[in-house]
């Protein structure tokens, strides 16, 4: 079992507004499916996790646990939304680094 598969699943799903059921009918499986992928009780086969990948906006690697970063889903935002969103991340970053020296 793949380290917090379910819960990269579910957190890019709900960031791309999309209930179990919408993302089940995209992938041609039942809502239980989608339901147990994100639960963990199963693992959902390479073709349907590079699908849900670009159905989510995210890289498969994302939803593997393999990037080194979260990716933030901004979906649905306004243009000057994203901006401010960049902004805080840059103070973020800024203020990081500073407590790192």
């Amino acid at each position: 079992m793949i380290h917090d598969l379910g819960k990269r699943l579910k957190i890019a799903r709900i960031g791309k507004g999309l209930s179990q059921k919408q993302v089940a009918e995209l992938l041609d499986v039942s809502k239980s499916t989608i339901s147990q992928y994100e639960t963990g009780e199963s693992s959902p086969p390479t073709s349907a996790l590079m699908k849900l990948a670009s159905i989510f906006g995210v890289s498969a690697d994302f939803l593997l646990g393999l990037e080194a970063h979260e990716t933030l889903i901004v979906d649905g935002l306004a243009e000057s939304q994203k901006e401010a969103l960049k902004l805080i991340v840059e103070e973020l970053r800024k203020a990081n680094n500073k407590k790192d020296d």
